[in-house]
């Protein structure tokens, strides 16, 4: 939706779910880099899990990693 903030948070939009999630973690420093050079309105996809038990926030990884394989980009 914006750009990455200064404190390297990101807002994604989930167009089907009609959904904005706050990402404030990544799986890998490449991830981190990828989505803060991104223009606000392209498309992504990753995979989002909930970050501890806050609300609305939540780690960004890559798509298609399966739980087994070791962090970093497949």
């Amino acid at each position: 939706m914006r750009e990455m903030n200064t404190n390297n948070a990101i807002n994604l939009l989930a167009p089907s779910a009609n959904r904005v999630f706050q990402v404030v973690d990544y799986e890998d420093n490449s991830l981190r880099e990828e989505l803060a050079d991104l223009e606000p309105g392209k498309l992504v996809r990753v995979n989002l899990e909930r970050v501890g038990g806050r609300a609305n926030v939540w780690k960004a990884s890559w798509p298609g990693r399966a739980e087994s394989e070791p962090a970093g980009r497949p």
